[in-house]
């Protein structure tokens, strides 16, 4: 079963309104500087995944064009990769975070709207996976900010 166009559009639309509801939790708290066991703030995490939103619209029409073999990781070290977007974005304010969040996903998915679903279920390679395109953006923006957004509001809980 792979993820199908709309599939990834309703993710997105719904991570934005979970990153207004995460970072408003936040907000309401005055906690953005709260630490998860990995050792990101919750700060750093909004910083992470707008930065990951950003890559995927930018990246998605190479990911259309790459033969199925080609490894987007191949040439990437993803660990300083992470390390020098979240750096490069610590300083904005939150409103500005959960603002380049939804604009970044809203470019992912404007993206997904503008590609036809059978280029979308192409097989394409992503580290050990070679799976069908639309899943690999699911993964990396719905899957991947569902995560981050859950491990932010869990170092606000507890």
């Amino acid at each position: 079963m792979t993820t199908t166009k709309q599939e990834i559009i309703d993710g997105l639309e719904q991570a934005i309104v979970q990153a207004k509801r995460v970072g408003a939790l936040l907000d309401s708290i005055g906690d953005w500087e709260a630490p998860r066991p990995a050792g990101w703030t919750a700060r750093e995490m909004f910083c992470h995944m707008a930065a990951v939103g950003g890559m995927i619209a930018q990246g998605g029409p190479a990911m259309l064009a790459a033969p199925e073999d080609a490894d987007y990781t191949q040439s990437t070290n993803v660990t300083q990769m992470n390390a020098a977007t979240v750096a490069s974005m610590k300083d904005m304010s939150p409103a500005q975070l959960v603002g380049m969040f939804e604009t970044n996903y809203g470019k992912v998915a404007d993206f997904v709207r503008s590609v036809p679903e059978e280029q979308l279920q192409v097989k394409k390679t992503f580290g050990r996976l070679t799976v069908p395109l639309a899943d690999i953006i699911s993964n990396l923006t719905v899957l991947h900010a569902n995560h981050h957004l859950f491990e932010a509001t869990l170092r606000v809980a507890f």
